[in-house]
């Protein structure tokens, strides 16, 4: 079995490697195709042959592309794909889901089987989990965090696209105004906006494109406030003061949940590193004390049952302190 194991770690390791390294010294796109890129709609560096340079392309062997092909069809017939590209785009992270996908699982079996090689299961399946997990929970974070930061921002675009409205720019020139005056993650998305509406896309639906991606409720009802404007007119620079000192409240009221809630979530911290903490220096200090959680059939259903409790606390304690506004 370890040979086995020994012989599926060399390959895939290899094929890590090689997509890392490929990752760091493919080919940039031309400068014609970097100019235009902020103004495609459709994707128009889709047009070129799969292996063409500059296309992005996280592997360039024929054969790892099938492979990658392979591992992308089978993803989105389950729907993985288009789970990984909406966390990728929220996330604002320059890299093709299938790549990635096929990159992930390699990283997996890579460390199953290394994990597997100790010889000790229950630690291979822990590694396992923590290196199958661990990618999904860092992409997601990275999400959480860019539309956490959209939304931040949003109060003062909207006071800033409020404020020419009334100085008598368009709603577009607003838009590029914002894009010129906000930083990232706002000013990039806008500039995504005016781009596309410049070329003859409609605003709203621009708009809803950002919306999906950056997953903002708070973004939702501007653009909905924007289109009912739109079709049936009024003040729009005070409609958006509106929203804006709305937000505003919102944030407010946040802000004062976290401080009412963050003595619940420290001891939700607290209830999960102590056992763990406890459990090891017991180990260190006396490892006879604390074998037969490991050895005797009672002891290992009392230490994976405590385990399943502890997941359930950390949860339930979760649950209890996340407060909606």
């Amino acid at each position: 079995m370890k040979l086995l194991i020994a012989l599926l770690v060399g390959p895939a390791a290899a094929l890590l490697v090689y997509g890392v390294v490929a990752v760091a010294f493919r080919p940039r796109a031309p400068r014609l195709e970097q100019t235009l890129a902020p103004y495609s709609v459709g994707g128009m560096g889709d047009a070129r042959p799969a292996g063409a340079p500059g296309g992005g392309e996280l592997v360039a062997s024929p054969v790892l592309r099938r492979a990658v092909a392979a591992v992308a069809e089978a993803a989105s017939r389950r729907g993985v794909l288009q789970v990984l590209q909406r966390l990728l785009d929220q996330a604002d992270l320059p890299v093709r889901p299938a790549e990635a996908l096929f990159v992930y699982l390699v990283a997996v079996v890579t460390g199953g089987a290394i994990a597997g090689l100790a010889g000790n299961a229950f630690w291979a399946l822990v590694a396992l989990g923590v290196v199958g997990a661990a990618p999904w929970v860092a992409l997601v974070a990275a999400a959480r965090r860019r539309t956490q930061s959209f939304t931040a921002q949003l109060p003062d675009m909207l006071q800033l696209l409020g404020t020419t409205l009334r100085s008598g720019f368009s709603i577009l020139q607003g838009l590029d105004t914002v894009s010129r005056q906000l930083k990232d993650p706002i000013g990039k998305e806008m500039r995504h906006v005016v781009a596309d509406a410049r070329l003859g896309r409609p605003l709203v639906d621009a708009l809803n494109e950002v919306a999906e991606r950056v997953r903002s409720d708070d973004f939702e009802w501007v653009v909905t406030a924007i289109g009912i404007q739109r079709e049936v007119g009024g003040n729009l620079a005070e409609l958006l003061d509106i929203v804006a000192e709305t937000m505003t409240s919102r944030a407010r009221l946040r802000r004062e949940a976290r401080t009412l809630t963050a003595e619940g979530r420290i001891g939700a911290i607290v209830i999960s590193v102590l056992p763990i903490a406890i459990g090891l220096f017991v180990y260190g200090v006396n490892p006879s004390y604390i074998s037969p959680l490991f050895h005797d059939p009672f002891g290992e259903i009392l230490f994976y049952g405590s385990i399943v409790l502890g997941v359930l606390g950390i949860v339930w304690l979760r649950k209890l302190v996340d407060i909606e506004v």
